[in-house]
């Protein structure tokens, strides 16, 4: 907590001073950190890729779990798909291996996909600071729906509560860590938008970056997938680029 007061941002904000949260700055340090340990033998990429699952259950298990709302997830998924996007444009696409037309799909699914991750995010806060702002002048119990047992107030139908949150959200299927906000019937079209244009760009990133920087062979027609990746530890920029296509290719 000590460390949480010191770091403040001094610029000069028209509101002053911001405080920067510890969780929300460690992705930016450990995600480019581990990208290039592992890039540099394979047998540290084996050990990165074991790992960094028991790293995040590690500081989930006995650090962010305890903070009613963390930046740590979503800024872990910002961090990953900047990566992605710079190591794709700085060292894969001047390999030359890839038509323009493949990277002008591969950049329109990527903001794609960020943009309705920014909707669904957008619509869970309007949609969190509107219940909000229903039930302040509401006493304990008031108002029409069923009486929520948690916050102990009433709620619509097929209104469920998330504690992280702490608002009762309509049609709550979960709440979405790497987005850090709940997945309801206000932002689900947004969410799945932006789960489709992801995976495609992911996907499709990820073949395009390991035929590039790796020998491949002809599948059917235009597909190409990897074949031999023996000679990329040589240089560390194609190790990064192969390392991050792996990784996001696992995640989607």
């Amino acid at each position: 907590m000590t460390v949480w007061e010191r770091l403040r941002n001094p610029c000069g904000w028209r509101a002053g001073a911001k405080q920067i949260s510890v969780d929300a700055m460690l992705p930016l340090l450990v995600v480019p950190t581990l990208a290039v340990i592992a890039a540099q033998t394979v047998l540290c990429t084996t050990l990165v890729f074991l790992a960094t699952p028991v790293l995040v259950y590690y500081l989930h298990h006995n650090f962010l779990r305890f903070l009613l709302r963390t930046k740590f997830f979503l800024m872990w998924t910002i961090t990953s798909v900047l990566m992605l996007m710079l190591v794709f444009e700085m060292s894969v696409v001047p390999l030359l291996e890839i038509l323009p037309e493949e990277n002008l799909l591969f950049m329109v699914c990527v903001v794609g996909g960020i943009w309705c991750g920014y909707k669904a995010k957008l619509n869970a806060d309007h949609a969190a600071q509107e219940g909000a702002v229903n039930v302040q002048g509401l006493e304990l119990g008031e108002g029409s729906g069923e009486l929520c047992v948690t916050c102990r107030r009433r709620a619509p139908p097929k209104a469920y509560h998330c504690r992280l949150c702490q608002i009762c959200i309509l049609n709550r299927e979960y709440h979405c860590k790497w987005l850090d906000c709940c997945i309801g019937s206000n932002n689900l079209r947004w969410y799945l938008g932006c789960l489709f244009f992801s995976a495609i760009a992911f996907i499709y990133g990820s073949n395009l970056t390991m035929t590039s920087v790796c020998h491949p062979f002809i599948l059917i027609g235009t597909i190409l997938l990897p074949d031999d990746c023996s000679d990329v530890y040589h240089q560390l920029e194609t190790t990064c680029s192969l390392l991050v296509s792996s990784v996001v290719s696992e995640f989607s």
